[in-house]
């Protein structure tokens, strides 16, 4: 009987799957996911097991979340595998995670997905502060895929986002002074250029998506996640128990967030005619056909 219901409930999951691939696939589809990868060493601990299979059976989730990506469209990935804080994590588990990291690098380097695919990987954060063997894996990964622009992954490590920021104002303060830049032409879209990290200019987060139960964002891409005010999913699952369908209900989430949105400024306009009286609304068409009038004689001259 212990057989037949796991048989049984994995009829229903791949049917819940396929429901919600074919519901998601009809709407627009986030273009940029990032990912906090929580909950590896209380997955383990909980499972009685070293917590290094913990961070193994993690990385072996974030393949199949890669292909998932791939899958479904989405063109950029972001997963935060290494903090700055994490850095006061003991020697042996660093040494353990750094290890890890250099040879799932190495794996997709040779991996046929990641050519078939046209994958370009990159890292961002304070590479720098790395083990050097990392930082050569790193860039073994970056040069084999540095022509590729099909898919992105970025890869977050050694990454703060207030770190990001103030390293911003700093080169951006730096510029100032010396003349390259005018304090009056610095914007929105000057800052995001110069949140460059490590080279890579990371565009605006979709979705952002925090497993294993906290509902934070650790400092995670703070400009580019809250200055787009992206949708957020927070699940229960710890890292390695995430699965295809807990993406397509994150995915979901997103679309919902972006029809609201999309509504909301419908009716702000509607309001906005409503407020408007009939008066207002004939000089506005009384003007727009002008324009169009003189547009059209402009064109008929020309053509003469």
């Amino acid at each position: 009987m212990e057989v037949d219901g796991m048989f049984f409930d994995n009829i229903i999951y791949r049917g819940y799957e396929r429901l919600l691939t074919g519901e998601i696939r009809k709407h627009h589809i986030p273009r940029h996911i990032a990912v906090i990868m929580d909950g590896n060493r209380r997955y383990a601990d909980r499972l009685g097991i070293v917590r290094n299979l913990g961070h193994t059976y993690g990385a072996r989730t974030t393949e199949l979340f890669l292909d998932w990506c791939w899958e479904l469209g989405v063109n950029q990935a972001t997963i935060y595998a290494f903090s700055t804080e994490n850095f006061s994590r003991t020697d042996d588990e660093r040494a353990m995670i750094f290890d890890l990291i250099i040879r799932k690098l190495d794996e997709l380097i040779h991996d046929p997905r990641t050519h078939d695919r046209q994958m370009r990987i990159s890292a961002i954060g304070e590479v720098h502060l790395l083990p050097g063997d990392l930082q050569d894996a790193i860039r073994r990964a970056e040069d084999a895929t540095r022509g590729y622009d099909a898919m992105y992954l970025n890869i977050a490590t050694a990454y703060g986002g207030q770190r990001e920021i103030l390293d911003a104002v700093c080169d951006m303060a730096r510029k100032v002074r010396s003349g390259e830049l005018h304090a009056d032409d610095i914007d929105e879209s000057t800052i995001s250029r110069h949140l460059c990290t490590n080279g890579i200019l990371i565009p605006d987060v979709d979705l952002i998506i925090r497993t294993g139960g906290d509902i934070r964002t650790s400092n995670f891409l703070p400009w580019q996640a809250n200055g787009s005010e992206c949708a957020a999913y927070f699940c229960a699952p710890f890292w390695p128990e995430f699965r295809k369908i807990d993406l397509l209900r994150a995915i979901r989430v997103y679309q919902v967030r972006e029809h609201e949105r999309k509504r909301a400024a419908t009716r702000r306009i509607v309001d906005m005619l409503a407020a408007c009286g009939h008066a207002e609304l004939e000089d506005a068409v009384g003007h727009v056909r002008r324009a169009i009038g003189n547009k059209d004689t402009a064109t008929t001259v020309a053509g003469n």
